[in-house]
């Protein structure tokens, strides 16, 4: 009998992590959908592995998965998890699937996920086929509340767990100037505004770490005191982390936003926008940052004027310096155990 299989897309690192803690106490088989993804670096995926598994390539025939899936449900199990609702995998294993022991990650937050229309309608027909799901946050209860969903709802407070790292002692600064961003360059990641908002800060820098389809744009929008550094693998970041004052993450729509944990965990007061999925559980405004409002045009630079002052801005060094994370974790572990 296996306690969980869960169906997920990717076998990124947070995930992996997430599912080695829970392997400690139930057992799991874990079905990814793909291998990797061309938009991560390639250590984002190499992590040891303590649970059964398989991974289903790109180019498998659906009767092939169909296969897989049938031999292990049959196997019994006393729960079904998927993550997402954006693949035939997923509708597959819903409708093969008992309803009673159906259940969903939610990985879409209120802001960037379709409730109207013909997506909305088959979305609510999806939701339909699961009795629990799991929600990182406030943003992500929103939406399928939104979508007439009903069941039980388990708040995580996370999407997985990142490699979490002893965090640095406290020591007071003196002088607040190096941000950092770290992600891809793309439309939704707002960089635009970044770009333009340090333009007008020339005594402050800017750091930004990632590729992606913006870049050349990016590049040719920048003034000289910000600069781009590419992929750094995920097992260097801590450096890059630590070396700077202030995380800044200015996304239009973003699920989640794993970076933000990482940030705190290494030291760094965090600004968020009020569109990043994680703002309203992770991020407690002046005490480990702040959050800024992408409806009003100055929102960023005035955040970013605020945490200048050295005695905001070391009272929350001091206050991100005694988050237990490993608590944060076991917590989100807690949340995926059967009771």
């Amino acid at each position: 009998m296996i306690d969980k299989i869960i169906i997920t897309n990717l076998p990124a690192f947070y995930k992996i992590n997430l599912y080695n803690a829970i392997a400690q106490y139930e057992k799991l088989f874990v079905v990814f959908a793909n291998s990797s993804s061309p938009d991560r670096n390639a250590d984002f995926y190499s992590k040891e592995i303590n649970f059964d598994y398989v991974t289903v390539d790109k180019g498998s025939k659906l009767g092939n998965v169909t296969k897989i899936l049938l031999k292990v449900i049959r196997r019994g199990y006393r729960e079904l998890i998927l993550s997402g609702w954006d693949s035939p995998l997923m509708w597959l294993c819903a409708f093969f699937g008992v309803k009673g022991r159906n259940s969903l990650v939610i990985e879409s937050s209120i802001f960037e996920s379709i409730t109207h229309g013909i997506k909305g309608s088959i979305k609510r027909i999806y939701l339909k086929r699961f009795s629990k799901a799991y929600v990182p946050g406030a943003s992500h209860i929103r939406l399928i509340r939104n979508l007439g969903y009903s069941g039980t709802v388990i708040k995580t407070r996370g999407v997985g767990v990142f490699n979490i790292r002893k965090q640095p002692d406290f020591v007071s600064r003196s002088v607040v100037k190096k941000f950092l961003y770290v992600g891809r360059l793309s439309p939704e990641k707002n960089l635009t505004l970044l770009i333009e908002t340090f333009g007008r800060l020339p005594s402050l820098s800017l750091s930004i770490v990632g590729f992606g389809p913006d870049e050349e744009k990016l590049r040719k929008a920048a003034k000289g005191n910000i600069k781009f550094f590419g992929a750094i693998p995920n097992r260097e970041l801590y450096r890059v982390y630590q070396d700077h004052d202030v995380f800044i993450l200015p996304s239009k729509s973003e699920p989640w936003g794993l970076v933000v944990e990482e940030a705190l965990n290494n030291g760094l007061p965090v600004i968020v926008s009020n569109k990043v999925g994680c703002a309203e559980e992770i991020v407690i405004d002046g005490k480990n940052g702040f959050v800024f409002d992408l409806d009003k045009p100055d929102s960023l630079q005035e955040t970013i004027e605020k945490v200048l002052d050295t005695g905001i801005y070391n009272s929350m060094r001091y206050y991100i310096s005694k988050i237990d994370y490993i608590k944060i974790a076991d917590d989100q572990v807690n949340a995926y155990l059967t009771k």
